[in-house]
């Protein structure tokens, strides 16, 4: 049989999301379908919103809820964070599991996925430019960058990344500081599942 066109469209749309192929999005379907209608609803504002109200920061890409036409999220309009360290992550959730530590006070940049192979497509679709010319910016504004924290995973994605930022932040030859974690982090772990003890560890060992 052939299921109906927008549970069709619902399945192909949503299994497009990590961690969930056609047939958890079938599940899933099924149960929205059987939920009042309130619930429904609910679900269709939840992603409404989602488009309406959520904007990513111009300079570090992280998700925040605008209000009065803000172009930075809270972290980067923040006058107590130290603007001269940026520590780039791959995700958002990268970000977080940093932030919780309450330790790190600098500025972030999310490049949003790593590098398995160097092509010119690949990089243009991370942001990586953007770092560059946030970089860049900072000197014409005279609040130079003076270190930047490449906290990526040590998997082989993530040390590929890190050494195609660090050999194009070098070639920038604005004399800022290159750090990465420390080897807290477990090869291969993922910085997102790193616990507070560890990050902090690895932040403060940094070199």
């Amino acid at each position: 049989m052939e299921l109906p066109k927008p549970i069709q469209n619902f399945i192909k749309i949503f299994s497009q999301i990590p961690g969930i192929g056609p047939r958890q999005a079938m599940r899933l379907v099924f149960w929205l379908l059987h939920q009042p209608q309130t619930k429904q609803t609910e679900f269709s504002n939840a992603f409404i919103n989602l488009s309406t109200k959520i904007k990513l920061c111009i300079d570090c890409f992280l998700p925040f809820e605008q209000r009065e036409k803000e172009a930075l999220c809270e972290i980067c309009r923040n006058p107590q964070r130290d603007h001269s360290i940026i520590c780039v992550v791959e995700k958002e959730t990268d970000l977080i599991s940093i932030e919780k530590t309450n330790k790190y006070k600098g500025v972030y940049h999310i490049l949003g996925e790593l590098l398995s192979d160097i092509d010119e497509n690949k990089k243009r679709e991370i942001n990586i430019i953007p770092l560059v010319e946030r970089t860049k910016k900072s000197f014409k504004n005279k609040k130079p960058i003076k270190e930047i924290i490449l906290a990526l995973s040590p998997t082989s994605e993530g040390n590929l990344t890190t050494y195609y930022l660090e050999k194009t932040i070098k070639d920038l030859k604005l004399n800022i500081k290159i750090t990465k974690l420390a080897r807290g982090l477990p090869h291969g772990g993922e910085v997102e599942f790193a616990d507070s003890e560890t990050l902090i560890n690895a932040l403060e060992g940094r070199k």
